[in-house]
């Protein structure tokens, strides 16, 4: 066999070699920075103790959705009494829940020609929002 031939047969040997030891080193070099990321989160989380966590950011939702409710819900009472002819609140037939409170539980306290109150409930019914006038 020929020097050349023999080098030939080599040079893909040494290459794999070669891309061996750089996809080693690569490889070395992502779990470093992993394990610096991985500390990193670690010494936030540390630091802030007190972050949101799933739980408080559903529970700001749910009390957000309630609160929306209850404001759309007073406007559209507001509305009706306003434009009236007997210039009344609607009775719990003429009255259409806006968008806001159609997923919400809504515990009326009173609803009157002149007066209304009503709370938003959670699922544990306990209120979240209330409303009431005038």
């Amino acid at each position: 066999m020929s020097s050349r031939a023999a080098l030939l047969l080599a040079l893909p040997a040494l290459l794999c070699a070669c891309q061996d030891n750089q996809a080693r080193q690569q490889n070395a070099q992502l779990a470093q920075r992993v394990t610096a990321l991985e500390a990193e989160v670690k010494a936030l989380q540390a630091a802030r103790p007190n972050a949101l966590t799933v739980n408080t950011v559903t529970d700001v939702t749910v009390q957000a959705s309630a609160q929306n409710c209850a404001v759309e819900l007073a406007r559209t009472l507001e509305q009706y009494k306003q434009y009236s002819l007997e210039h009344r609140y609607p009775t719990r037939t003429e009255l259409e829940l806006p968008e806001a409170c159609k997923t919400q539980n809504v515990n009326w306290q009173a609803l009157r020609n002149q007066a209304y109150h009503f709370q938003v409930l959670g699922k544990d019914g306990k209120p979240l929002a209330e409303q009431q006038g005038p």
